[in-house]
């Protein structure tokens, strides 16, 4: 992450702009950490990467009027003056959704971990159906540490007929059981979409999982960050990791606005037209959400393919 911050540095800062990396070190050193940064007169503090750090953080800054830009996806931890920079699923749920409404689907039906992350996503999706006028068919949850997953797949499996889209947000051996249980159930014989999140996009996922291959999912754009990649392979040795453009693009945020004499007031840093970053368009928002442009991707067998592009800017943002 801080290879990928000094690289924006590199990339779009001013010969004034200062990153000054401060290590969190072990458990309890975030709040040693911000003071430090403030002290040593940062006027923006980018990070913590882990949600955990974030509320101790976040009163050192407050203390000192600074904004920050965690890196979690946690979203609970959003508030003025505390943007989250991650990618966070609510986006990712309600695009896929709306893209799949588009397309046709109207029966919808889920298979959801019970969860944090499976609770959160699990009311998004049932929010985002309701606000296409779709109609959830059927809703199963299951305690994973129960490895009940497959016999609530049978059950969907007994309504296929009756959906277009399907949505499981999982990956590995839970997502593998599920797709095994579908496909026992006689599932090939649906003619719904999966629909998966974030979890989804990674490299060679469905290779791992041929059963969603044809599944779609909402994410950045990797076109985007493909220049960066190959500057990162090229200046350290080895490709960086998924979550590097976070580090990057908040790091890019803070050096464009300092080169353009901005201050790091709501003013600059809540800006309407958002800003551009590897993973697409971003806006930070006033209640300290991030609003992104995400791309509609197909699963193939060789990988994922963009099949609808992220929006451009936010006049045009679909919703």
């Amino acid at each position: 992450m801080l290879n990928a911050a000094q690289q924006a540095v590199f990339d779009a800062a001013g010969s004034d702009f200062e990153l000054q990396p401060h290590d969190t070190e072990a458990a309890g050193g975030a709040p040693e950490a911000a003071h430090a940064a403030i002290a040593a007169g940062a006027q923006i503090i980018i990070g913590p990467l882990f949600a955990g750090d974030v509320p101790a953080v976040r009163m050192v800054a407050q203390s000192g009027g600074l904004p920050v830009l965690p890196l979690s996806s946690d979203t609970s931890l959003a508030e003025h003056g505390i943007y989250v920079m991650g990618l966070a699923p609510q986006g990712q749920v309600e695009r896929v959704v709306s893209y799949a409404a588009s397309k046709g689907a109207h029966n919808f039906a889920a298979i959801i971990p019970t969860t944090p992350y499976g609770a959160l996503v699990g009311q998004v999706y049932t929010d985002a159906v309701a606000h296409v006028g779709g109609v959830m068919v059927d809703y199963q949850t299951y305690d994973p540490a129960l490895h009940a997953m497959a016999d609530r797949a049978k059950d969907i499996a007994t309504h296929k007929s009756d959906i277009d889209a399907l949505f499981l947000p999982e990956e590995g051996g839970d997502l593998k059981i599920i797709t095994d249980s579908l496909a026992a159930s006689g599932w090939k014989d649906s003619h719904a979409h999966l629909l998966g999140t974030g979890l989804w996009d990674a490299p060679n996922f469905a290779k791992q999982d041929t059963a969603v291959v044809g599944g779609w999912y909402a994410a950045p754009d990797p076109a985007l960050r493909q220049t960066f990649v190959a500057a990162y392979l090229a200046a350290y040795g080895h490709n960086p990791p998924r979550l590097a453009t976070l580090a990057y693009d908040a790091t890019a945020l803070a050096a464009v606005l300092a080169k353009h004499g901005a201050r790091y007031d709501d003013a600059a840093l809540t800006n309407p037209n958002g800003f551009a970053g590897l993973d697409g368009i971003f806006r930070l928002m006033p209640d300290g959400k991030v609003d992104r442009a995400l791309a509609v991707n197909e699963m193939t067998a060789d990988g994922a393919k963009v099949i609808d592009a992220a929006p451009t800017s936010f006049v045009t943002k679909k919703p």
